[in-house]
């Protein structure tokens, strides 16, 4: 089983239940999906600067991460409750640095093992076949995401809740009092409770350390031409323009 297994699913009481967690997907992956690999490459990227931050950086108690893949998007969930929440708001942007397009929310909640609460002959299927991640469906096969929780809900929640297009970072406002003042922030005004983190110019030190020691993001400048080149390069429509542009500060 996972360590995760030790936690339980249910609401927490106490903020020492709760860990942080980061969404983050790629923006638009549909529409580059019709556009040869371009989705793909972003994935890839994605995953790179996960494995990345997690075996060269934070690759040991208690600073250890957690990331599961779903779909065109991944979770990472850290291993304890963090009262400040720079480093949770530096690995979304070192990771937005490195993939072109992506759009995270940061949120709070529970993650666990869910096998044990899989159907009786499924959980039999998975140890006879000795893997926790998929069964076999004869000579066919069904995979498996073992783990769920609140973590990965309020974070798609909070990312759904804000009306802003494009590739932005998002965080609850209450949740933002307890990031630094060296992250460059704004409320988002048609959206009540709603903040995005300026992920283009924010200088931290836990930013560069990822970008020094992994090679996972870019610096400021370079990550501003980025932008810029994307836009020019894929033409999202002028609301992920203007979303990205306006949130980041890019005139």
């Amino acid at each position: 089983m996972r360590d995760e297994a030790a936690l339980p699913i249910a609401p927490e009481a106490s903020a020492q239940g709760r860990r942080w967690s980061i969404w983050i997907d790629i923006e638009g992956f549909s529409t580059l999906w019709d556009r040869g690999n371009k989705a793909i490459l972003g994935l890839r990227a994605a995953m790179e600067g996960i494995y990345q931050i997690g075996t060269r950086i934070y690759h040991a108690d208690p600073d250890r991460l957690f990331a599961h893949q779903f779909g065109d998007g991944f979770i990472i969930v850290a291993d304890f409750h963090e009262p400040q929440l720079d480093r949770c708001a530096a690995i979304a942007i070192a990771l937005m640095r490195h993939v072109s397009g992506a759009r995270p929310a940061i949120a709070e909640g529970a993650f666990a093992d869910i096998s044990g609460l899989w159907p009786m002959a499924i959980q039999a299927a998975a140890v006879r076949d000795g893997a926790d991640d998929r069964v076999a469906l004869g000579s066919g096969i069904m995979t498996l995401l073992p783990v769920m929780g609140t973590a990965l809900i309020a974070a798609n929640k909070l990312d759904a809740k804000n009306p802003v297009k494009g590739s932005i970072l998002t965080v609850a406002s209450a949740n933002s009092a307890r990031i630094s003042s060296a992250f460059q922030r704004q409320d988002v005004a048609t959206a009540k409770d709603v903040t995005i983190i300026d992920w283009v110019h924010t200088e931290h030190a836990d930013i560069e350390r990822m970008l020094m020691d992994a090679g996972v993001g870019r610096s400021a400048g370079d990550a501003e031409k980025a932008v810029r080149d994307y836009a020019v390069a894929e033409k999202p429509p002028f609301a992920w323009i203007d979303g990205t542009f306006s949130y980041n500060n890019i005139t």
